[in-house]
Protein backbone atom coordinates (compact mmCIF):
# COMPACT_ATOMS: atom_id res chain seq x y z
CA UNK A 1 0.00 0.00 0.00
CA UNK A 2 2.66 2.52 1.23
CA UNK A 3 4.89 1.79 -2.04
CA UNK A 4 1.72 2.10 -4.24
CA UNK A 5 1.16 5.30 -2.59
CA UNK A 6 4.70 6.63 -3.52
CA UNK A 7 4.35 5.44 -7.04
CA UNK A 8 1.27 7.62 -7.23
CA UNK A 9 3.01 10.85 -5.72
CA UNK A 10 6.00 10.08 -8.21
CA UNK A 11 3.73 9.98 -11.19
CA UNK A 12 2.00 13.22 -9.93
CA UNK A 13 5.23 15.25 -9.51
CA UNK A 14 6.49 14.09 -12.52
CA UNK A 15 3.16 15.11 -14.74
CA UNK A 16 3.20 18.65 -12.69
CA UNK A 17 6.89 18.91 -14.17
CA UNK A 18 5.52 18.94 -17.34
CA UNK A 19 2.75 21.38 -16.55
CA UNK A 20 5.82 23.47 -15.74
CA UNK A 21 7.31 23.34 -18.68
CA UNK A 22 3.96 23.74 -20.63
CA UNK A 23 3.03 26.75 -18.61
CA UNK A 24 6.19 28.98 -19.10
CA UNK A 25 6.04 27.94 -22.61
CA UNK A 26 2.23 28.84 -22.62
CA UNK A 27 3.25 32.38 -21.06
CA UNK A 28 6.34 32.53 -23.68
CA UNK A 29 3.39 32.26 -26.37
CA UNK A 30 1.29 34.91 -25.38
CA UNK A 31 3.46 37.14 -24.82
CA UNK A 32 4.55 36.75 -28.74
CA UNK A 33 1.43 36.88 -30.17
CA UNK A 34 1.29 40.43 -28.91
CA UNK A 35 3.84 40.95 -31.70
CA UNK A 36 2.33 38.93 -34.39
CA UNK A 37 -0.57 39.54 -36.66
CA UNK A 38 -2.31 37.03 -35.26
CA UNK A 39 -5.55 38.33 -32.53
CA UNK A 40 -6.36 37.20 -28.66
CA UNK A 41 -9.29 35.52 -30.53
CA UNK A 42 -7.07 33.29 -33.23
CA UNK A 43 -5.17 32.12 -30.50
CA UNK A 44 -8.48 31.23 -28.37
CA UNK A 45 -9.45 29.02 -31.48
CA UNK A 46 -6.29 27.88 -31.91
CA UNK A 47 -6.31 26.34 -28.16
CA UNK A 48 -9.64 24.85 -27.83
CA UNK A 49 -10.95 23.47 -31.34
CA UNK A 50 -8.20 20.55 -30.99
CA UNK A 51 -8.66 20.42 -26.79
CA UNK A 52 -12.61 20.28 -27.59
CA UNK A 53 -12.24 18.01 -30.09
CA UNK A 54 -9.78 15.49 -28.27
CA UNK A 55 -11.11 15.61 -24.86
CA UNK A 56 -14.47 15.45 -26.15
CA UNK A 57 -13.84 12.14 -27.67
CA UNK A 58 -12.59 10.47 -24.98
CA UNK A 59 -14.78 11.76 -22.51
CA UNK A 60 -18.49 10.33 -24.24
CA UNK A 61 -17.95 7.57 -21.66
CA UNK A 62 -18.19 9.88 -18.94
CA UNK A 63 -21.46 11.78 -20.08
CA UNK A 64 -23.44 10.86 -17.60
CA UNK A 65 -21.33 11.48 -14.89
CA UNK A 66 -20.58 15.22 -16.48
CA UNK A 67 -24.19 15.69 -16.17
CA UNK A 68 -24.74 14.32 -12.59
CA UNK A 69 -22.06 16.77 -11.85
CA UNK A 70 -23.41 20.12 -9.71
CA UNK A 71 -23.72 22.92 -12.10
CA UNK A 72 -21.54 24.99 -9.85
CA UNK A 73 -18.86 22.59 -10.45
CA UNK A 74 -19.15 22.48 -14.18
CA UNK A 75 -19.29 26.56 -13.53
CA UNK A 76 -16.32 27.03 -11.96
CA UNK A 77 -14.55 24.74 -14.18
CA UNK A 78 -15.57 26.47 -17.28
CA UNK A 79 -14.82 29.98 -16.42
CA UNK A 80 -12.03 29.18 -14.30
CA UNK A 81 -9.70 28.15 -17.08
CA UNK A 82 -11.94 28.26 -20.13
CA UNK A 83 -12.49 31.23 -22.32
CA UNK A 84 -12.92 33.90 -19.46
CA UNK A 85 -9.64 32.75 -17.79
CA UNK A 86 -7.84 32.81 -21.48
CA UNK A 87 -9.12 36.24 -22.04
CA UNK A 88 -7.89 37.42 -19.11
CA UNK A 89 -4.42 36.06 -18.80
CA UNK A 90 -3.66 36.61 -22.43
CA UNK A 91 -5.00 40.51 -22.39
CA UNK A 92 -3.18 41.11 -18.91
CA UNK A 93 0.53 39.87 -20.98
CA UNK A 94 0.01 41.87 -23.61
CA UNK A 95 0.62 45.05 -21.48
CA UNK A 96 2.82 43.45 -18.59
CA UNK A 97 6.26 41.48 -18.92
CA UNK A 98 6.01 37.53 -19.07
CA UNK A 99 7.63 37.58 -15.57
CA UNK A 100 4.92 39.56 -14.03
CA UNK A 101 2.72 36.94 -15.98
CA UNK A 102 4.06 34.06 -14.70
CA UNK A 103 4.45 34.84 -11.42
CA UNK A 104 1.06 36.64 -10.35
CA UNK A 105 -1.15 34.14 -11.99
CA UNK A 106 0.04 30.71 -10.63
CA UNK A 107 1.98 32.42 -7.65
CA UNK A 108 -0.83 34.21 -6.13
CA UNK A 109 -3.16 30.96 -7.15
CA UNK A 110 -2.34 29.15 -3.51
CA UNK A 111 -3.89 32.52 -1.93
CA UNK A 112 -6.81 32.44 -3.84
CA UNK A 113 -7.11 28.62 -3.13
CA UNK A 114 -6.71 29.32 0.70
CA UNK A 115 -9.29 32.07 0.73
CA UNK A 116 -11.63 29.86 -1.43
CA UNK A 117 -11.20 27.17 0.91
CA UNK A 118 -11.40 28.74 4.22
CA UNK A 119 -14.62 30.88 2.78
CA UNK A 120 -16.40 28.44 1.13
CA UNK A 121 -15.30 24.85 2.89
CA UNK A 122 -14.19 26.21 6.51
CA UNK A 123 -11.05 25.00 6.21
CA UNK A 124 -8.52 26.22 9.00
CA UNK A 125 -5.66 28.62 8.26
CA UNK A 126 -2.44 26.90 9.89
CA UNK A 127 0.29 29.50 11.13
CA UNK A 128 2.55 28.33 7.94
CA UNK A 129 -0.11 29.11 5.87
CA UNK A 130 -0.90 32.64 7.35
CA UNK A 131 2.93 33.43 6.86
CA UNK A 132 2.98 32.15 3.00
CA UNK A 133 0.06 34.45 2.40
CA UNK A 134 1.83 37.26 4.31
CA UNK A 135 4.82 36.44 1.81
CA UNK A 136 2.80 36.31 -1.17
CA UNK A 137 1.20 39.52 -0.15
CA UNK A 138 4.44 41.14 0.03
CA UNK A 139 5.39 40.16 -3.74
CA UNK A 140 2.08 41.54 -4.90
CA UNK A 141 2.62 44.85 -3.25
CA UNK A 142 6.80 44.97 -4.92
CA UNK A 143 4.86 44.35 -8.19
CA UNK A 144 2.15 46.98 -7.85
CA UNK A 145 5.34 49.81 -5.89
CA UNK A 146 7.08 49.13 -9.00
CA UNK A 147 4.19 49.21 -12.04
CA UNK A 148 3.35 52.85 -9.70
CA UNK A 149 6.45 54.31 -9.99
CA UNK A 150 7.02 53.07 -13.36
CA UNK A 151 4.82 55.83 -15.12
CA UNK A 152 3.25 52.73 -17.37
CA UNK A 153 -0.26 52.70 -16.48
CA UNK A 154 -0.43 49.86 -18.98
CA UNK A 155 1.78 47.73 -16.70
CA UNK A 156 -0.76 48.48 -13.64
CA UNK A 157 -3.75 47.43 -15.79
CA UNK A 158 -1.96 44.04 -17.20
CA UNK A 159 -1.45 43.21 -13.38
CA UNK A 160 -5.13 43.49 -12.61
CA UNK A 161 -6.16 41.43 -15.60
CA UNK A 162 -3.61 38.60 -14.26
CA UNK A 163 -4.93 38.71 -10.81
CA UNK A 164 -8.68 38.47 -12.34
CA UNK A 165 -6.91 35.72 -14.07
CA UNK A 166 -5.20 33.80 -11.14
CA UNK A 167 -8.55 34.41 -8.85
CA UNK A 168 -10.40 32.64 -12.27
CA UNK A 169 -8.01 29.85 -12.45
CA UNK A 170 -8.22 29.10 -8.59
CA UNK A 171 -11.79 28.72 -8.98
CA UNK A 172 -11.13 25.99 -11.70
CA UNK A 173 -8.57 24.54 -9.28
CA UNK A 174 -11.37 23.85 -6.62
CA UNK A 175 -14.36 22.82 -8.87
CA UNK A 176 -11.42 20.00 -9.85
CA UNK A 177 -10.87 19.00 -6.32
CA UNK A 178 -14.68 19.38 -5.40
CA UNK A 179 -16.33 17.82 -8.58
CA UNK A 180 -14.33 14.08 -8.89
CA UNK A 181 -14.41 14.49 -12.26
CA UNK A 182 -11.26 12.80 -14.22
CA UNK A 183 -8.66 15.39 -16.50
CA UNK A 184 -9.97 14.12 -19.46
CA UNK A 185 -13.64 14.99 -18.63
CA UNK A 186 -12.85 18.55 -17.00
CA UNK A 187 -10.74 19.64 -20.36
CA UNK A 188 -14.00 18.62 -22.50
CA UNK A 189 -15.99 20.62 -20.10
CA UNK A 190 -14.06 23.81 -20.69
CA UNK A 191 -12.90 23.58 -24.13
CA UNK A 192 -16.29 22.71 -25.54
CA UNK A 193 -17.65 25.73 -23.41
CA UNK A 194 -14.60 28.31 -24.80
CA UNK A 195 -15.99 26.80 -28.12
CA UNK A 196 -19.30 27.30 -27.46
CA UNK A 197 -18.32 30.89 -25.67
CA UNK A 198 -16.52 32.19 -29.00
CA UNK A 199 -18.89 33.26 -30.93
CA UNK A 200 -20.76 35.09 -28.85
CA UNK A 201 -17.95 36.84 -28.06
CA UNK A 202 -17.47 37.40 -31.75
CA UNK A 203 -21.15 38.59 -32.03
CA UNK A 204 -20.66 40.86 -28.54
CA UNK A 205 -17.11 42.51 -30.14
CA UNK A 206 -14.65 41.00 -27.47
CA UNK A 207 -13.06 39.28 -29.65
CA UNK A 208 -11.68 39.23 -33.07
CA UNK A 209 -10.52 36.86 -35.98
CA UNK A 210 -7.78 37.57 -38.22
CA UNK A 211 -6.71 33.74 -38.83
CA UNK A 212 -6.77 33.27 -42.84
CA UNK A 213 -4.17 36.23 -43.14
CA UNK A 214 -1.75 35.18 -40.81
CA UNK A 215 1.72 33.62 -41.67
CA UNK A 216 1.80 29.61 -41.69
CA UNK A 217 4.87 29.89 -39.05
CA UNK A 218 2.67 31.81 -36.85
CA UNK A 219 0.07 29.73 -37.24
CA UNK A 220 2.04 26.08 -36.53
CA UNK A 221 3.93 27.85 -33.78
CA UNK A 222 1.43 28.38 -31.38
CA UNK A 223 -0.81 25.72 -32.42
CA UNK A 224 1.79 23.79 -31.06
CA UNK A 225 2.06 25.88 -27.74
CA UNK A 226 -2.16 26.26 -27.34
CA UNK A 227 -3.34 23.97 -28.94
CA UNK A 228 -1.69 20.54 -28.36
CA UNK A 229 1.08 21.90 -25.59
CA UNK A 230 -1.42 23.79 -23.59
CA UNK A 231 -4.66 22.73 -24.54
CA UNK A 232 -4.80 18.86 -24.63
CA UNK A 233 -1.55 18.22 -22.84
CA UNK A 234 -1.31 20.20 -19.79
CA UNK A 235 -4.81 20.14 -19.22
CA UNK A 236 -4.75 16.30 -18.81
CA UNK A 237 -1.20 16.69 -16.59
CA UNK A 238 -2.27 19.25 -14.44
CA UNK A 239 -6.42 17.48 -13.35
CA UNK A 240 -3.94 14.10 -13.27
CA UNK A 241 -1.15 16.28 -10.43
CA UNK A 242 -4.33 17.68 -8.92
CA UNK A 243 -5.69 13.53 -8.56
CA UNK A 244 -2.60 12.69 -7.23
CA UNK A 245 -1.11 15.73 -5.01
CA UNK A 246 -3.83 17.53 -4.64
CA UNK A 247 -4.74 21.37 -4.99
CA UNK A 248 -2.51 23.27 -2.27
CA UNK A 249 0.88 20.74 -3.58
CA UNK A 250 -0.49 21.83 -7.10
CA UNK A 251 -0.87 25.53 -6.61
CA UNK A 252 2.69 25.61 -4.66
CA UNK A 253 4.40 23.64 -7.43
CA UNK A 254 2.94 26.16 -9.98
CA UNK A 255 4.72 28.89 -8.16
CA UNK A 256 8.07 28.02 -9.76
CA UNK A 257 6.73 28.94 -13.20
CA UNK A 258 7.64 32.09 -13.28
CA UNK A 259 11.48 30.88 -12.88
CA UNK A 260 11.37 29.19 -15.85
CA UNK A 261 9.56 31.45 -17.82
CA UNK A 262 11.42 34.40 -16.78
CA UNK A 263 14.58 32.81 -17.99
CA UNK A 264 13.10 32.24 -21.50
CA UNK A 265 11.83 35.50 -21.84
CA UNK A 266 15.27 36.97 -21.10
CA UNK A 267 17.07 35.64 -24.71
CA UNK A 268 13.44 35.63 -26.43
CA UNK A 269 11.84 38.92 -25.63
CA UNK A 270 15.01 41.35 -24.45
CA UNK A 271 13.11 41.42 -21.35
CA UNK A 272 15.41 42.63 -18.13
CA UNK A 273 14.97 40.84 -14.64
CA UNK A 274 15.34 43.95 -12.33
CA UNK A 275 16.06 43.70 -8.22
CA UNK A 276 12.61 44.28 -7.64
CA UNK A 277 11.03 41.89 -10.04
CA UNK A 278 13.50 39.05 -8.91
CA UNK A 279 12.62 40.08 -5.08
CA UNK A 280 8.72 40.11 -5.63
CA UNK A 281 8.76 36.74 -7.25
CA UNK A 282 11.30 35.36 -4.51
CA UNK A 283 8.61 36.45 -1.87
CA UNK A 284 5.52 34.88 -3.90
CA UNK A 285 7.54 31.53 -4.60
CA UNK A 286 8.13 30.99 -1.05
CA UNK A 287 5.06 32.39 -0.08
CA UNK A 288 3.03 29.81 -2.68
CA UNK A 289 5.09 27.09 -1.14
CA UNK A 290 4.65 27.91 2.78
CA UNK A 291 0.42 28.38 1.87
CA UNK A 292 0.28 25.21 0.33
CA UNK A 293 2.12 23.60 3.69
CA UNK A 294 4.74 22.21 1.06
CA UNK A 295 7.30 23.09 3.47
CA UNK A 296 5.81 21.85 6.30
CA UNK A 297 5.25 18.14 4.51
CA UNK A 298 8.95 17.92 3.51
CA UNK A 299 9.83 18.79 6.73
CA UNK A 300 7.61 15.97 8.32
CA UNK A 301 9.41 13.68 5.64
CA UNK A 302 12.43 14.67 6.83
CA UNK A 303 12.04 14.05 10.60
CA UNK A 304 10.58 9.97 9.85
CA UNK A 305 13.63 9.68 7.51
CA UNK A 306 15.47 11.01 10.93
Amino acid sequence: MEHAARKERLLGLCAMAATLIIWASFFISLRGSGQSTLTVGDIALLRFVPAALVFGLLSLAKASQIKATPKRYLLAITFGAGLPFFLLAANGLRLAPVADGASLIPGILPLFVSAIAVICYREQVSGIRKLGIGLIFIGIGLFVSRSAFSQQPTIAQGHILLLAASFSWAWYTIGMRVSGLTPIAGGAILASSACLLLPVFYITGWVKFNLLSAPVSDLFYHFLIQGIAAGIIANFTYGYAISRLGAEMCAALGAFTPVVAALIAIPIFGEPLTLVTVMAMGFIVFGALAASELIKIKSVILNRLN
